[in-house]
């Protein structure tokens, strides 16, 4: 089976962003569409642009041309469109028109099935008109309305026509080997891609899943990469200037959550810091002055939050890293660093049982680490005299 083409709906209004997203993710993608509020707002001017930017990408004009099909669709082709959409719903005459302005100019037409009562009736007709391209497309008031283009999509590819059959309508990557397996030939993604927090990330994950090259490694690292996309890249200079302010640093977590607190604190030790883990015998005391950094994806941790408490009596400053933005240990801490958003929580194959907090956050403490180093000119060879040497 041919590999699906992966297209972009570029829906933006502004012209310049829609020209950054598709240089971003110009690697990953097969066809750039022009959705129809951009090219509504546009115009031709920015066929011309991503033709000229893109002379070996396809380019399609989502025009969802109703009427006058040849007039409306030739500018476009004459631009550098390969592909222009005219609805289903208009019927035999005016997808007849476009069929023909695209054979004047060696391109093709794709019927966008959105709203056609009888699809199947539909799609052969505008195969015996000569359209090329058949779309199966969920709109964006059908989606949320809960509706989905797998079974329309199906009936489509059952037909068996001499032609490719697009698929749009909520696609997103954990849908996209459900489209690939139903036999689609070009996927449209918009969405998951231009509203992520790394759209060049979604994009190349996206390829990933569509070539069948997606590893578990592969998803991990991916999910790790938008977590930390997501969060905000303030935190490692307020982290570094609290615990400069600090006379001695304190790390509390539990369970995995210790374990990256623990990672942390050996870091900051060979950083230079006066650092201790709670819950060690020969911790000190914590006493106004210093900082309790409070490892916690809930920051509910009944433990935890004893520990918060007592320090917080002493006049310590409380930090709490976290995945999400309230809780009971936030509502003391001086300060929340939360970890990617709240919905980025939910599960991913391959990280059981909630690593996803703890690996981020072990990552997000390394970058800090490596901010502090290169912000402080602290050298590796400094760092390594303070590194354990009884082990």
């Amino acid at each position: 089976m041919t590999t699906p083409l992966i297209q972009l709906a570029l829906d933006s209004l502004d012209f310049d962003q829609t020209i950054s997203l598709a240089e971003k993710t110009a690697p990953y993608i097969d066809i750039f569409e022009i959705g129809t509020p951009c090219i509504k707002h546009n115009g031709v001017e920015l066929v011309k642009a991503l033709r000229a930017k893109f002379p070996d990408k396809l380019i399609l004009v989502d025009l969802k041309t109703m009427d006058a099909g040849a007039y409306e669709a030739a500018p476009f082709y004459a631009a550098g469109a390969d592909i222009c959409t005219v609805l289903g719903v208009s019927g035999p005459a005016t997808i007849a028109g476009v069929v023909k302005a695209a054979a004047a100019q060696g391109a093709e037409a794709q019927v966008d099935l959105i709203n056609v009562q009888n699809k199947l009736e539909c799609a052969k007709i505008s195969a015996a008109l000569g359209a090329r391209i058949i779309g199966v497309h969920t709109g964006l008031d059908a989606q949320a309305a809960g509706q989905t283009p797998y079974a329309d999509l199906n009936a489509v590819a059952k037909l068996g026509l001499d032609v490719r059959i697009s698929v749009a309508g909520g696609i997103n990557p954990s849908t996209v080997q459900q489209v690939v397996d139903s036999g689609a030939d070009i996927i449209v993604v918009g969405a998951a891609i231009y509203g992520a927090p790394c759209p060049i990330e979604a994009a190349r994950n996206i390829r990933r899943i569509v070539e069948g090259k997606t590893t578990h490694r592969d998803r991990i690292l991916d999910k790790i990469s938008s977590v930390l996309s997501a969060t905000n890249d303030a935190y490692y200079q307020q982290l570094t200037d609290m615990l400069d302010s600090a006379n001695r640093i304190f790390i509390a977590g539990a369970g995995r959550s210790g374990l990256v607190g623990r990672f942390f604190a050996m870091r900051l030790v060979h950083s230079g810091y006066d650092t201790s883990m709670v819950g060690e015998v020969v911790t000190p005391s914590i006493n106004a002055g210093d900082l309790l950094v409070v490892i916690s994806g809930s920051g509910e941790t009944e433990q935890l939050i004893a520990f918060t408490k007592k320090a917080r009596s002493m006049g310590a400053k409380i930090l709490l890293i976290c995945s999400k933005a309230s809780s009971t240990i936030g509502d003391m801490a001086d300060a929340v660093f939360q970890i990617g958003r709240s919905d980025q929580y939910g599960k991913v194959l391959g990280m059981p049982m909630g690593t996803i907090f703890e690996l981020s956050t072990l990552s997000f403490l390394e970058g800090a680490i490596s901010h502090i180093i290169h912000e402080k000119g602290i050298p590796e060879e400094v760092m390594r005299t303070r590194h354990a040497n009884l082990e």
